[in-house]
């Protein structure tokens, strides 16, 4: 609180333009003043505009950025998410060819596994079934 206390002291004597005395900064009865107290006063002054034409450019001036830093946030924002779907896409694809590999590695190290014979004849069924001139 007393953190709180000193940065009050410093803004209210800031906007009133009395210079701040430090607590703690006597020294042989002389305060120190600070020198930021004239500059925060400098600034206050500097702050405040002078003709409604500079009020209207520095509120355009601000629309303007808070439209770019919107604008910027949606893109990083588009940006993360599509790499966290290409990221997820990528996982779920490799689970998926390993799940396959290993159920056919599992099946080739089984000595009980069935394996059927492969056909050398390259004809299909249905055409050995129909005679010939029939359709």
């Amino acid at each position: 609180s007393g953190q709180w206390a000193q940065s009050s002291q410093t803004s209210v004597a800031a906007s009133t333009g009395a210079p701040v005395v430090r607590p703690g900064a006597m020294s042989d009865g002389v305060a120190e003043v600070s020198s930021s107290s004239t500059a925060a006063a400098a600034k206050v002054a500097s702050v405040v505009p002078s003709s409604e034409e500079e009020m209207i450019s520095r509120h355009l001036a601000k629309q303007r950025a808070k439209r770019k830093s919107r604008s910027k946030r949606l893109q990083f924002q588009f940006l993360f998410k599509s790499a966290a779907f290409l990221v997820m896409l990528a996982v779920v694809l490799i689970t998926k060819y390993a799940t396959e590999w290993y159920e056919g590695y599992k099946a080739a190290q089984n000595g009980t596994a069935i394996v059927e014979p492969v056909e050398s004849d390259p004809v299909p069924q249905f055409i050995k079934d129909q005679k010939e001139g029939e359709l």
